[in-house]
């Protein structure tokens, strides 16, 4: 019974190829398991005892219940047992004790996490509701300089920036409730981050404006702690809320990204190549592109519109239909829109008045998707019927319902009907109605900004 023979050695060594993978391979798939999972490869068998020692290290740790001892124990001694290099480093903790305070500098000092790739440290927001005073972003933090490619920081405060703070090949860069100020902001984009492609900034503090000037940035995505309502600039901590972007001098920039609660100045200096905005809000104050100012896009008038050609997808929130057919003389080659109306302030326009704001304006949208569209408000029909019998080059419109469920055939003639599908400009383009249910959401802002192979941003999963 306890003979192998030579049938069965056979068998075994045909379920285990993975071991037969070279070493180089094998350590590229045990970096990227959970730390745990990863460390326990060892065990399998004895060609895989050396192979996570060899590989490039994983940390990633999120456990919202620390303990003194125990889990910092387990850090340093997975830290200790590793000879390096680091590949990613991801740590994100509820402390508000401050447990890890004295271990995460020395942490990002050992030896393990030599020639980082990835550098996560984030700290639980609701510690900064709670009173719990900010952590300090270690200085250690930055001796990856030579290696770091991604990071994230959240609810910590950054140092202020020098020329010994870097990092000179990082690409991708999430800041997230961080207290930072606007000085230290304006180095680290302009000389501290010299090839930065994506930039996230998410409800920071302490940095009422962020003037972006970097020369490879490719993607910004913002989002302002408190909207403006026209009240106290500051919220109940005395903390300056964001105000103002200013896009100075980006000459790589291809997509901004502002998040719905953002309300605030937004002034494009210099962005020639920038292709993909939005979401503009009904109620923004001020937009200014070069030396033109529109005073929000619900006030918009054809003495004070600017021109951006470079602009091919856009996405607007709660703005009237007057306000979208405005705008997009603005950019007059944009191909996709993505919008959300309000008729309030604009009860009594009709259709025959949206087509006198266009003149002889030739509309190019190739893709419009109308959300939370209302099939019964008259109002809603004549702005999307106003797309389907002047978009001479569109290929599909989607319509998502607010309310209820998408009919049944007869259902779908009748709203055919009302919308003049048989008159449409565009002879081969698709109309499509999609319910909105809870399982319909937007991508994450971590997603939108940083993963700069999705060609639309605002496109919504169903």
């Amino acid at each position: 019974m306890g003979v192998v023979t030579r049938a069965k050695k056979r068998r075994l060594e045909e379920v285990d190829r993975i071991s037969c993978l070279p070493d180089g391979v094998l350590g590229d798939i045990v970096t990227l398991l959970p730390t745990k999972d990863g460390a326990r490869t060892q065990i399998l068998s004895s060609r895989w005892r050396h192979i996570w020692r060899s590989a490039p290290l994983n940390v990633h740790l999120q456990d919202e219940s620390w303990q003194e001892g125990t889990r910092l124990a387990d850090v340093s001694r997975v830290l200790a047992a590793h000879p390096g290099p680091g590949r990613r480093f991801s740590l994100h903790i509820d402390d508000e004790k401050g447990y890890a305070d004295a271990s995460l500098d020395g942490w990002l000092r050992s030896p393990a996490l030599h020639n980082l790739q990835e550098l996560e440290i984030h700290f639980h927001e609701n510690l900064l509701l709670w009173g719990t005073q900010s952590r300090r972003l270690p200085a250690s933090a930055f001796r990856f300089s030579p290696t770091l490619r991604a990071a994230s920081f959240e609810a910590c405060v950054f140092p202020e920036i020098g020329r010994s703070n870097n990092w000179s090949i990082l690409k991708q860069l999430t800041l997230c409730s961080v207290t930072i100020s606007e000085g230290s902001l304006h180095a680290l984009l302009a000389t501290g981050c010299p090839v930065l492609q994506s930039l996230l900034l998410l409800d920071n503090n302490f940095c009422p404006r962020y003037r972006i000037s970097s020369p490879s940035l490719r993607s910004i995505g913002v989002r302002s702690k408190f909207g403006y309502e026209g009240g106290d600039e500051t919220d109940d901590d005395d903390d300056p809320v964001l105000l103002q972007l200013v896009i100075e001098d980006a000459p790589c920039l291809e997509r901004l990204l502002l998040f719905k609660s953002v309300d605030i100045d937004i002034s494009v200096i210099s962005a020639p190549r920038l292709a993909i905005l939005g979401e503009l809000q009904g109620h923004r104050r001020m937009i200014q592109f070069g030396n033109t100012s529109l005073q929000g896009p619900s006030t918009v008038n054809g003495g004070l519109m600017a021109v951006v050609p470079s602009v091919r997808v856009l996405a607007l929130d709660y703005v009237t239909p007057c306000t979208v057919i405005n705008l997009i003389k603005c950019f007059p080659h944009l191909e996709t829109l993505h919008v959300e109306i309000t008729i309030y302030g604009e009860e009594y326009a009709s259709y025959d008045e949206y087509w006198k704001l266009t003149g002889t304006l030739d509309i190019r949208l190739r893709k419009i998707v109308v959300l939370k569209y209302r099939h019964d408000y008259k109002k809603y029909i004549d702005f999307a019927k106003f797309f389907v019998m002047n978009a001479s080059v569109l290929e599909s419109m989607t319509l998502e319902l607010e309310d209820g469920k998408v009919g049944n055939n007869a259902w779908i003639r009748r709203q055919h009907s009302r919308l003049k599908i048989e008159e449409r400009a565009s002879r081969g383009a698709r109309f499509d109605f999609v319910s909105c249910v809870e399982s319909s959401r937007d991508l994450l802002p971590e997603k939108q900004v940083h993963d700069l192979s999705i060609h639309d941003p605002f496109q919504r999963i169903y």
